[in-house]
């Protein structure tokens, strides 16, 4: 896929959490940069290499954030490429890495990205947004046919739904994900999101009306339509959802031998 300032090569790496495979982006005419280099395959980084040099100079190679379907051949490409790894001041420990910031300006020959630290699907997480192009890198921010698993303690239901809004506030015409096809109506796509989100909080708390539960327990019932193998992670998102219930005061959190379980605060087990 190609367009302007704009060019996808997709990894072959396919399963149940990267679907058709993690995205990597390459952005920039004459002088470019690659959005999530992507696993460490070696055939995806020489393509990468390829068809960003034949762009122009290789600027820097940035990661939305840490996980390993995103990361893991960056090293690799920085070795073949000579450029830099940018990523979030936090996780950016290398001696020639570049932190980057909330707020940064990424200059890509006559264009720039502006750094967004958009937290939720992981604390390092950010997106980039081109107001030249109207359009926003999202990583696993926000996801094409799927939506992003929120696993604690380094993931966060309230900062994901905050994040999102941060993401809309902008008006980007176009979402580019790190997973799926781009995201065409971001207004729509967001707002569904959201809704999602606290319709699955809904679920959760009548689902806690049984008596108290464990995330995992809950998944069966929540998660039937879908596959056993995700339910794994859906569990993580379940227990995201429960943690930001308890901050709302709507549920309590019990320790027991068999791990955390939840239950309905007393205003919320009240009859209406």
């Amino acid at each position: 896929m190609a367009g302007g300032n704009i060019e996808l090569v997709r990894a072959a790496n396919p399963g149940p959490l990267t679907g058709a495979g993690t995205n990597t982006w390459i952005y920039g005419q004459d002088e470019v940069v690659v959005i999530d280099p992507g696993p460490l395959l070696e055939d995806h980084l020489d393509t990468v290499k390829r068809v960003a040099e034949r762009r122009g100079r290789i600027a820097a190679l940035i990661c939305t954030h840490h996980h390993v379907d995103h990361v893991e051949g960056a090293q690799r490409l920085s070795e073949l490429t000579a450029a830099p790894l940018a990523l979030y001041h936090a996780r950016a420990k290398g001696i020639s890495d570049l932190p980057l910031h909330h707020g940064d300006r990424v200059l890509v020959g006559r264009s720039e990205l502006s750094v967004i630290h958009t937290p939720g699907h992981a604390s390092d997480h950010i997106c980039l947004y081109s107001e030249r192009d109207r359009v926003v890198f999202t990583g696993d921010h926000v996801l094409s046919g799927t939506t992003s698993v929120i696993w604690p303690p380094d993931g966060d239901m309230d900062d994901y739904l905050t994040s999102l809004e941060l993401i809309r506030g902008l008006g980007p015409a176009r979402l580019l994900p790190g997973h799926g096809d781009p995201i065409e109506d971001p207004a729509s796509h967001l707002l569904d999101l959201a809704d999602h989100r606290l319709e699955r909080e809904a679920q959760v708390l009548e689902a806690l009306r049984s008596g108290p539960a464990r995330p995992e327990d809950l998944v069966p019932r929540l998660y039937a339509d879908y596959p056993r193998e995700v339910w794994e992670p859906a569990a993580k998102t379940v227990l995201a959802h429960c943690l930001r219930l308890e901050k709302l005061g709507k549920v309590r959190r019990l320790e027991t031998p068999g791990g955390s379980e939840f239950e309905l605060s007393a205003i919320e087990a009240s009859p209406p």
